[in-house]
């Protein structure tokens, strides 16, 4: 005989994943998720919708993963290579290919990341969810890896949050919109600028240790 809560349980599992896939083109077209619009396309109720997805961020967990084909951190670190402006120029290249290639996806999900820090905005710092993940950072630290010998802990530590700064997300928004280039140029002027962050980290450690002698 068969067990109707395993059946019930089966109708949640399809009800929520007919929101995920009604949700996902929503996304790639570069339009907010709204809750309403989401349950039309779905064939659901917007009163059963807002049981599985009580707010747009909630949904955009779901839908980021599957919407956007994100490089792992393995595959973004893959150059069998100890030159440092080599790392990142293989770094930038490809992460400026796969968001440029999905511009309004990823113009969707920083809408989506700040809608998420105002929603915490009176929550106390230490308690708030992160907004962002770790890849940048991740590949930024791998990027530099071959100048730990050369580089002061504190400056390399610097050097990787300036880095940070000039290529991924918002550096695409900053290019594209602040600075009018096309995906070309802007991915050009991402590698410069990092580029010459770590040749000015160089030059400033290579001046202390000569002041030092």
């Amino acid at each position: 005989m068969d067990d109707p809560r395993k059946g019930r349980e089966n109708q949640k599992h399809r009800t929520r994943q007919a929101l995920i896939d009604a949700a996902i083109p929503i996304a790639q077209s570069g339009r907010p998720l709204v809750i309403t619009e989401v349950a039309a396309a779905a064939l659901v109720s917007t009163a059963t919708a807002y049981r599985y997805f009580p707010n747009p961020q909630s949904l955009w967990v779901e839908v980021g993963p599957r919407a956007l084909q994100v490089p792992r951190v393995d595959e973004l670190t893959d150059l069998a290579s100890d030159d440092p402006f080599e790392r990142l120029t293989y770094a930038i290249e490809k992460i400026s290919r796969f968001q440029f290639d999905d511009e309004p996806l990823w113009r969707a999900v920083l809408h989506a990341t700040l809608e998420r820090w105002l929603m915490q905005v009176n929550v106390p710092e230490e308690q708030r969810a992160p907004v962002r993940g770790e890849t940048r950072a991740k590949v930024t630290r791998w990027s530099l890896e071959p100048l730990k010998e050369r580089l002061p802990a504190a400056l390399l530590e610097r050097l990787t949050h300036a880095l940070m700064l000039v290529y991924g997300l918002e550096a695409m928004i900053v290019t594209r919109d602040a600075c009018g280039l096309d995906r070309e140029e802007a991915t050009a002027v991402m590698k410069w600028a990092a580029h010459a962050l770590v040749r000015s980290a160089l030059a400033e450690a290579e001046a202390a240790l000569a002041e030092s002698k």
